[in-house]
């Protein structure tokens, strides 16, 4: 079986020798399919489709998985976007080498921004080659990113069930205390990551609002802020086709009728400017409690 098949057929972005073996693939495909560049030889032992995540084979190559927010992001958790790989490390790993270039040492020089997660959860079991588990990648987002995104994580993974209950008392069980604090902060009813963060700005400002409101006939909005103004946060997905657009009219004139001011954000209005966001909504607010302009 042509190597390329192989991993195709395995279902995994990263694969052994072994593993490529046991499906079919014979050593003389698997030297001529690197040697033609149809597969890469991610580090000895290691192989990959040409398309497979930069990300993913950096890790594997210098030696780890992929963790962190590059790890949440694979399964679907909201997570900020990662400008180098964050790879999970054993202690006992070894022969690490360069995320560019397998045959050359890695050291300080050659690292090239690669973070380096140097800690696991006690007998953390890693699914794959590739990546850790869901439990394992929250565990590192909370000691490495600000609060407020590792609190958007955890509100993402909360709220699409990849982890529960059980799974942060794990996680915060073995956190340092100055992470622990963040468990008080999850709400998993947030949908996305930017209406987690504009929560906690509202609730940091100490803003009067509701999250999560169903209206019959409407559905459930982000906000109710002071109890009169609807804010939504349009994420980047999901807002974009014209049905969406529509949707999402045809709820904020509903919701106008029934006496309430609407504010849509932007991703980018969250992402960059919450001050903004939140002097838009203070006077969305007043304006509400003056009435119209005459």
């Amino acid at each position: 079986m042509e190597p390329s098949l192989a991993l195709a057929r395995l279902g995994e972005p990263v694969a052994t020798r072994r593993q490529l073996m046991r499906v079919g693939a014979a050593p003389h495909e698997l030297t001529a399919a690197v040697r033609s560049g149809d597969v890469v030889r991610v580090r000895r032992g290691y192989y990959a489709l040409p398309e497979c995540d930069q990300h993913v084979m950096q890790a594997v190559r210098v030696g780890g998985r992929l963790g962190c927010i590059g790890a949440a992001r694979s399964l679907g958790i909201w997570a900020a976007e990662p400008r180098v790989p964050h790879v999970a490390m054993r202690h006992e790993a070894s022969r690490l080498r360069s995320p560019h270039d397998r045959f050359e040492a890695l050291g300080p020089d050659n690292r090239d921004g690669c973070d380096l997660h140097w800690w696991d959860l006690p007998d953390a079991r890693w699914p794959s080659l590739h990546t850790v588990s869901a439990v394992e990648a929250l565990a590192h987002i909370a000691r490495c990113q600000p609060r407020e995104l590792a609190i958007a994580s955890f509100d993402s993974a909360m709220n699409l069930g990849v982890v529960g209950t059980r799974d942060l008392d794990l996680v915060f069980g073995c956190l340092p205390a100055r992470c622990r604090r963040l468990r008080g902060q999850i709400d998993g009813r947030c949908m996305s990551g930017i209406e987690t963060l504009l929560r906690l700005a509202m609730a940091d400002a100490n803003v009067d609002f509701e999250p999560q409101v169903f209206f019959r006939g409407i559905g459930t909005v982000d906000f109710v802020v002071a109890g009169c103004v609807v804010v939504e946060t349009d994420g980047r997905l999901g807002h974009d086709d014209a049905v969406s657009r529509r949707r999402d009219y045809q709820r904020d004139a509903a919701l106008v009728r029934l006496g309430y001011t609407v504010v849509r954000l932007s991703y980018a209005q969250v992402m960059f400017d919450l001050p903004g966001c939140l002097a838009t909504i203070a006077a969305a607010v007043r304006s509400h409690r003056r009435g119209p302009v005459r």
